[in-house]
């Protein structure tokens, strides 16, 4: 019998798939180009599901080089098995083999090796007997995990000033990897954590 953590990453599953099947047929929010499915699930990663972007278009948002941005978000998705069935949705979609890289985004040489190894992996902030950091906002998240999560976190860091507090209480238990990544993909900073409790300060414009 599945245990409940098995339960919850079978609901996250369907909810990206979901996602990935209204989303199908979208362009980007900024030049227009059609997106491909890869496209479109790393938008929904990085919690622009509602407003999605081509590779390019998402790099210069975030900031970072597109082939580098690339090679972070393939690690980020393929490190959890909800992710991964959106990955392999989208090769389904495109009729790439499950474990090839997909020709949309990836010249035959593979990974770019020019931008160097992808990030270390990000982990949250160690616990300590520190006060926690005084928040401005709060959000009980609940369950909600992967892109809805990081969504509903853009959402609420996008109206507050660049260095307040956003307080997040999530329990999904993929959060305490999940969440540090996500905030070293966008820039904003996880400023303490203890699970289901997450403190996170909204980046400077």
């Amino acid at each position: 019998m599945p245990d409940a953590a098995d339960f919850a990453e079978d609901l996250l599953t369907a909810a990206i798939l979901e996602d990935l099947l209204r989303m199908r047929g979208s362009h980007c929010q900024e030049c227009g180009a059609a997106l491909c499915g890869h496209e479109m699930l790393m938008s929904l990663v990085a919690g622009y599901k509602e407003s999605p972007r081509c590779l390019s278009c998402l790099a210069r948002l975030l900031g970072q080089r597109r082939e580098q941005l690339r090679d972070y978000l393939l690690g980020y998705i393929k490190s959890r098995p909800c992710r991964q069935s959106g990955w392999l949705w989208a090769n389904r979609e495109e009729g790439t083999d499950p474990d090839a890289l997909p020709r949309c985004m990836w010249p035959p040489g593979g990974i770019a090796e020019k931008e160097g190894p992808l990030p270390p992996r990000a982990t949250a902030p160690a616990r300590d007997s520190t006060p926690p950091p005084v928040a401005d906002a709060e959000w009980d998240a609940g369950v909600t995990g992967c892109g809805e999560l990081v969504m509903g976190i853009r959402m609420r860091l996008q109206p507050m000033a660049p260095g307040q507090v956003l307080k997040l209480t999530a329990t999904d238990p993929g959060v305490p990897e999940d969440l540090p990544a996500w905030c070293r993909l966008t820039g904003h900073r996880l400023l303490a954590s203890n699970h289901p409790e997450y403190w996170i300060q909204r980046k400077g414009n």
